[in-house]
């Protein structure tokens, strides 16, 4: 047998500090598996433990009635076309989700301050999803609605027109 033989058949024991004792039962593997997922989280990174923060919330936020609204448009994605339309303007962003009844339009400036409305105009109630919980926000006839302020971190909006024949749709997390 060649050396180079003798190196193939040889058990792979680079990396192999530690062996696990998986058990048979697909429920006890499984919480096995998160469990040892857990151990390799790093206990003194801030950033994962804000990204574990918001995933809870969003868990904790979500409802299977909300019909989803698909980000269609992102200016952050167009960046050239959008700075040369408004070229010397504040700094702003525009976002358009899309549900099967309804176009919620968002734009939201440097300061923080968002201007939304809700597409075919309605009355309606925007709620802006984030960490802390939620802010409830009306829009008047033509479906428009303002936020000062922005909280920090990821936000997701849900929209519950007036008119119950309308679902309510929700959108994904997103960081303005």
């Amino acid at each position: 047998m060649k050396p180079d033989d003798q190196a193939a058949e040889a058990p792979d024991t680079a990396g192999a500090g530690a062996t696990f004792d998986w058990p048979d039962a697909p429920e006890a593997a499984r919480e096995a598996a998160l469990g040892r997922l857990a151990s390799l989280r790093f206990e003194g990174d801030q950033d994962a433990a804000e990204v574990h923060g918001s995933q809870l919330a969003c868990m904790v936020l979500r409802s299977v009635d909300d019909e989803p609204a698909c980000l269609v448009y992102d200016s952050n994605l167009d960046l050239g076309l959008f700075r040369s339309v408004r070229a010397g303007a504040a700094a702003l962003r525009q976002m358009t989700f899309e549900a099967r009844g309804l176009v919620l339009e968002l734009e939201v400036s440097a300061t923080g301050h968002l201007v939304g409305q809700v597409v075919p105009p309605q009355t309606a109630v925007v709620e802006l999803r984030h960490r802390s919980g939620t802010m409830p926000v009306e829009t008047d006839g033509l479906g428009c609605f303002q936020v000062a302020r922005l909280p920090e971190g990821p936000v997701s909006f849900r929209c519950s027109p007036s008119d119950s024949a309308v679902q309510t749709v929700a959108t994904s997390w997103v960081t303005l």
